[in-house]
């Protein structure tokens, strides 16, 4: 309704009420203008005029909760919103609009009573899924969120926040490749915020998917200026597994540009010098890593396999024997294990399989069949 109109039906309403002072309807149309005009303290006025003459008049409570709102007093609009539902249990919109409040106090148990009461209700909006799925989310209950996204998408296959809403659900359900679908289709439909790129940057990397993994690094890198420690970190394990070792280094140097105490850096920097023929100079950031900090295994583990693929068995066995004693992992006792036999101590490399077996390595088991009947 236009402007004009409002202010006309406003002055045919002011007429009905002095005629009849009383009549409850025409105040509640009026306040009706007066808050499509957003004037709320007329508006509200009006409303509660209204309810003095009519004690249960849903409707009047219902907008005077609007008008509240609008106003910024939620608590007077959270009282109205209630007293709406007292005497209609089925106003929709009531629960819907409560709902806001509760959210907005970080009371997660009410609000998602609320939006299932606006579900029973036959509310069919994939954003009432949306919301709560996100209330679900925000307690840590992944299931029901993404059932709830599902649901959602089920009515708009289409909507990108569901999408990138789900995508995050499926990362904390460590179900990565998935996640990466469900983020890539938000992207194409409109999210392009550095938090989707970098979650499906490391949903990439957590799903072996490399090459993908180091674009989305690349593109938080370049177009969201994220030339910080981590980020540049990241994409050099990426180029690191996806066994680009002269990429790899370059990254590596760049983070240990920013950190010269970044020890993650000089063990796989090492270790792609290595991979590249570079001996001397993996050799030297091991050394470099072990001098800032000599109780990280991640030193230990990979210079010891380095030994060991060079013949190198003593140094190897210390090497690994340090790497345990500082973090007894399933691929420590199975490398250690291969050490033993290099040395063809069967009995130490067997007890070394077996633990590797008992703590989940997926070799161990078929390595004991073989080796140790």
């Amino acid at each position: 309704m236009a402007l004009k109109n409002y202010e006309d039906a406003i002055t045919n309403f002011n007429e009905a009420i002095e005629r009849i002072p009383h009549f409850y309807d025409a105040y509640f149309e009026r306040g009706r203008s007066h808050l499509y005009l957003n004037d709320f303290e007329k508006a509200i006025n009006d409303f509660s005029n209204a309810i003095e003459y009519k004690s249960d008049f849903a409707d009047a409570f219902l907008y005077r909760a609007h008008a509240w709102s609008a106003t910024g007093n939620h608590i007077r609009a959270f009282e109205d919103y209630s007293q709406t539902i007292n005497i209609d249990p089925d106003n929709l919109q009531a629960y819907l609009k409560r709902s806001e409040i509760h959210i907005r106090n970080s009371n997660l148990k009410p609000a998602i009573s609320d939006l299932t009461k606006v579900i029973e209700l036959g509310h069919k909006n994939p954003n009432v899924y949306l919301n709560r799925g996100k209330l679900y989310e925000q307690q840590g209950d992944y299931e029901s969120a993404f059932n709830d996204f599902c649901k959602a998408l089920e009515m708009d296959s289409m909507h990108a926040e569901v999408r990138f809403e789900r995508g995050i659900v499926l990362f904390k359900k460590e179900q990565f490749e998935e996640a990466a679908h469900d983020l890539s289709l938000a992207i194409q439909h409109g999210v392009n915020t550095q938090y989707i790129f970098q979650l499906r940057a490391d949903a990439f990397f957590s799903s072996g998917e490399f090459e993908k993994a180091i674009e989305d690094y690349t593109t938080l890198i370049n177009t969201f200026r994220q030339r910080n420690e981590e980020t540049q970190f990241k994409r050099a394990l990426a180029y690191y597994f996806a066994e680009e070792y002269e990429a790899a280094i370059r990254d590596f140097t760049r983070v240990i540009g920013q950190n010269r105490n970044h020890v993650e850096a000089y063990a796989y920097r090492a270790d792609s010098y290595y991979m590249l023929g570079r001996e001397s100079q993996a050799m030297n950031d091991f050394s470099l890593a072990i001098n800032i900090d000599p109780e990280n295994p991640i030193i230990y583990e990979k210079r010891g396999v380095i030994f060991l693929n060079t013949g190198k068995i003593t140094e190897a066995l210390e090497d690994f024997d340090k790497a345990i004693s500082l973090n007894p992992s399933s691929g420590n006792f199975f490398n250690r294990a291969a050490v033993h036999a290099a040395n063809e101590n069967m009995s130490s490399a067997c007890k070394d399989l077996r633990k590797a077996a008992e703590l989940g390595h997926p070799e161990a088991k078929a390595r004991l069949k073989v080796y140790c009947l």
